[in-house]
């Protein structure tokens, strides 16, 4: 069963949406396993699937830091 999303849902889910930095797969914070670069997060809202964390080892592409699990 789906949840609902967006601005009709409870909690406006919808806000706490982000992108895959290399595949563009939609992200739930909450709801999905999210990575991020910790350095450029802020730079180029770095987010990433987990098929993609690990086809990078986890290391961020730009910088090279490990990868962190968004909690």
């Amino acid at each position: 069963m789906l949840k609902p999303r967006g601005t009709n849902a409870a909690g406006h889910k919808g806000w706490y949406e982000v992108k895959c930095r290399i595949c563009a797969k939609k992200l739930y914070i909450g709801d999905s396993i999210v990575y991020h670069c910790p350095k450029c997060v802020q730079q180029f809202e770095a987010y990433f699937c987990e098929a993609h964390a690990r086809k990078l080892h986890y290391r961020c592409p730009y910088c090279g830091t490990e990868l962190k699990l968004f909690i």
